[in-house]
């Protein structure tokens, strides 16, 4: 349970993280710890496929990213300020404070569930599924046009 809520809290700062870096590799790297978060967790919640194709997805997105960043966005000097990362952190702390209250959960309620974690990943997340499947396909098309585009200009 607690292992939960430390990866859950991990995955919500490394989101903020990622949205307020301005170093883009940071950024990048910073939604890649959340993804990686992300499939742990369903590791540790016994749903093995959804971690795998969380994974998949995650590195794929990542290493799209990591080349769109590098290769399409213009050198900057400019650095996160200690003042946007204390900022960051107070968001992050504020945003984790429902996931720990949110663990205090009577035993009896999570007995009376009648499906597993497993079996609500994959039968009730089809759509969401099939969603981050086209951000990614959408994102590399997106990518390749870019970068034919920036190769035409050169």
């Amino acid at each position: 349970m607690w292992l939960e809520t430390i990866l859950a809290i991990g995955m919500v700062i490394s989101a903020v993280f990622a949205i307020y870096l301005k170093e883009t590799v940071s950024s990048v790297l910073s939604l890649s710890t959340m993804m990686i978060l992300l499939s742990l967790l369903y590791f540790n919640m016994n749903a093995p496929f959804a971690a795998i194709f969380q994974l998949a997805l995650g590195a794929g997105t990542s290493a799209i990213f990591l080349l769109a960043g590098d290769s399409l966005t213009k050198r900057s000097n400019e650095k996160t300020s200690k003042k946007t990362l204390l900022m960051v952190l107070v968001i992050s702390a504020f945003l984790s404070v429902p996931l720990l209250v949110g663990t205090v959960v009577p035993q009896s309620f999570i007995q009376t569930a009648e499906f597993s974690l497993s079996i609500a990943l994959w039968d009730l997340r089809a759509i969401d599924v099939l969603a981050q499947g086209l951000v990614v396909l959408t994102a590399a098309l997106g990518v390749v046009i870019l970068l034919k585009e920036e190769r035409r200009r050169n």
